[in-house]
């Protein structure tokens, strides 16, 4: 009897090391852009130990109407959800997927499609990992997580891949610390006085939903600070005891300034901002495993200098996980895609996995032309880690 037992083991040893093997080939597409110049810029993709390499093209006959198309778009997206042209004039139907086609084949020049071709086919229907990475700012400021596949008639992000962006930065990500016990959130909200009103309360109620049976059998805690300030902030992140930040309120990018922040209260109710590159002083060094920034344009960076932006700030400093908005975000569509990202991670799923289902289920509800399914994005070094292992104990 022994030696059955002792094949089975093997056996279930071999299918984790082919489970672990699979969710490891991940589709990394840098653009290298040597001395910043635009002219010397190149393309360069790499899985499962293949690498190719071509020139990023923008100017000049197909490639220069491309990238025309792609910045355009990206100024009707701002101005229509930044509030200075009528939502009416976002792309909807089959333009949205002229332009999602056009941000696809930037990304996806000759050698590097048929690569992405067959990691696709390669992954046996599983989502592959896709990070991007943009050593040219106003690239990386661009909604490639519109693209549009036109081959297989869909979303890239909703699709066959899973969007995760990346950003130059000679910072090693952060290790995260050995733990035992519980996986311990902190929800933060701030609401200042003057701002347009918040849904914090649901999206407080969705999370501790989605998180109930980890809550009930003790493998989850949740701690929630209200009206946040920064002393306040700084305060709990200090004691390094939490693996989930996750935050609730406005935030922005002022271009002009080139400062990213997010808007927090000074104890008397009134909005404080908070800087890109103070919250990565107060966030670095935590051990946090993931930072979900559910606040408008957090998830922007500079055409001219992109890590001064929040999340690309905070994903330079090495924090491992970072999930923002780069656009502006309806409250209602914040909390739902809050809810289902939560409680896939509840299910067990790894974060990026996680973050496709919520832009799948927003997408399914809202629709593809409500846009906002693409608002959310993701920065990871790591898209494979799994905040929560369901019928365990961490």
């Amino acid at each position: 009897m022994a030696a059955p037992r002792k094949a089975r083991s093997a056996s279930g040893r071999e299918a984790q090391t082919r489970s672990l093997s699979r969710a490891s080939e991940r589709f990394d597409l840098v653009l290298l852009a040597p001395d910043n110049s635009l002219s010397r810029a190149q393309l360069l993709a790499s899985f499962a130990g293949a690498t190719v390499v071509t020139p990023f093209e923008t100017k000049g006959g197909e490639a220069g109407e491309r990238m025309r198309r792609i910045v355009e778009l990206n100024e009707r997206l701002l101005r229509a959800l930044d509030g200075r042209a009528p939502l009416s004039s976002l792309p909807r139907g089959k333009e949205l997927v002229r332009y999602g086609t056009a941000l696809f084949e930037a990304l996806f020049p000759g050698d590097i499609r048929r690569l992405w071709d067959a990691a696709v086919a390669r992954s046996s229907g599983e989502p592959v990992p896709l990070v991007f990475t943009s050593a040219l700012d106003w690239v990386a400021g661009k909604p490639w997580e519109l693209a549009f596949d036109p081959a297989r008639r869909t979303f890239l992000a909703h699709g066959p891949a899973t969007i995760v962006r990346n950003v130059f930065s000679a910072v090693p990500a952060e290790a995260p610390h050995a733990r035992r016990g519980p996986l311990r959130i902190l929800f933060a909200a701030a609401r200042p006085a003057g701002l347009a009103p918040l849904a914090a309360r649901r999206e407080e109620d969705a999370l501790r939903a989605a998180f109930a049976p980890l809550l009930a059998r003790g493998a989850a805690t949740f701690e929630v600070l209200s009206k946040a300030t920064p002393e306040t902030l700084h305060g709990k992140l200090r004691s390094g005891k939490f693996d989930v930040f996750h935050f609730v309120g406005h935030g922005e990018y002022d271009e002009e300034a080139r400062s990213g922040a997010l808007l927090l209260e000074d104890g008397r109710g009134r909005a404080r901002k908070l800087s890109a590159e103070a919250l990565a002083r107060l966030a670095s060094g935590r051990g946090l495993l993931l930072t979900v920034l559910n606040a408008c344009e957090t998830g922007r960076g500079g055409r001219r200098d992109f890590l001064r932006g929040v999340a690309p700030a905070l994903a330079h400093a090495g924090l491992p996980a970072v999930a923002a908005n780069q656009y502006r975000v309806f409250d209602d569509a914040a909390a739902a895609f809050a809810a289902e990202l939560y409680g896939a991670l509840a299910d067990g799923q790894p974060v990026a996995s996680a973050f496709r289902e919520a832009r799948t289920g927003l997408a399914g509800t809202l629709g593809d032309d409500a846009l906002d399914w693409a608002v959310p994005v993701l920065y990871a070094r790591n898209p494979g880690c799994v905040l929560c292992r369901p019928g365990a104990r961490r």
